[in-house]
């Protein structure tokens, strides 16, 4: 399962994955644009619980498991805090941080009916939280909750045999990233150890790492790409 798969990254990992033979299950607010027989799209809006909820019975009720979940549906803004009003940063917390976790609460009952002998969790972070970027705090904060959401449930989803990690994403050409100024992505990509920027095909082998046997021994890690430390 892939949430926030209608754009971007999300679209891009459900084509990669249903090229590779996996059955792939979506969700996003609107409808999806992909069009294949072992994709299902389900329209929720995951900051509302119920929702979340709804679309987990249903993927049970279809399919009876998963074996993984990858949690990139997300927010953000850029502006400075002192002018973030309240609601703006509970909305980003909603989707970044309360959604994953419903998710990873609702996906655990069908990964552990999984026939993989390590099923997994892998959720979506940013440099934004080691780099401390200014006009974020919002965002990268929500992140930072994603990392330690990531480092506790791994602990305590190991004994039933899932697997929870992140990977912690460069810029990125996407919808969050296209309204922002040439000359601040480029500041971004000067200070990455591998000086250009991240495209969807750096992104896919490392998560199908992540979510496959080949990481089995591999959790409670958010791994960072393009050299960003």
């Amino acid at each position: 399962m892939i949430t926030g798969s209608r754009t971007g990254i999300g679209r891009s990992l459900a084509e990669h994955l249903l090229q590779a033979g996996h059955d792939v299950v979506g969700c996003s607010r609107k409808p999806s644009a992909i069009d294949h027989p072992r994709y299902r799209h389900h329209e929720a809006d995951l900051s509302e619980p119920a929702e979340t909820k709804r679309v987990f019975r249903e993927i049970r009720r279809e399919h009876g498991h998963l074996d993984a979940l990858i949690n990139n549906a997300g927010t953000s803004t850029m502006n400075h805090f002192m002018t973030t009003p309240d609601d703006v940063v509970r909305d980003i917390f909603d989707i970044n941080f309360f959604a994953v976790l419903n998710c990873c609460r609702e996906a655990v009952k069908l990964l552990r009916k999984s026939d993989e002998p390590s099923a997994a969790i892998l959720n979506v972070s940013t440099v934004a939280v080691p780099w401390a970027l200014d006009g974020h705090l919002a965002y990268s904060a929500s992140k930072s909750a994603v990392e330690q959401l990531v480092r506790v449930m791994s602990k305590e989803l190991a004994a039933f045999g899932i697997r929870v990690n992140a990977i912690g994403l460069p810029p990125v050409r996407t919808i969050l990233t296209r309204t922002v100024a040439q000359p601040k992505i480029e500041a971004l990509i000067a200070r990455q150890a591998i000086r250009r920027m991240c495209t969807m095909d750096d992104i896919v082998g490392p998560v199908e790492f992540l979510i496959g046997r080949q990481s089995a021994f591999v959790t409670g890690e958010t791994i960072f790409l393009g050299g960003v430390h």
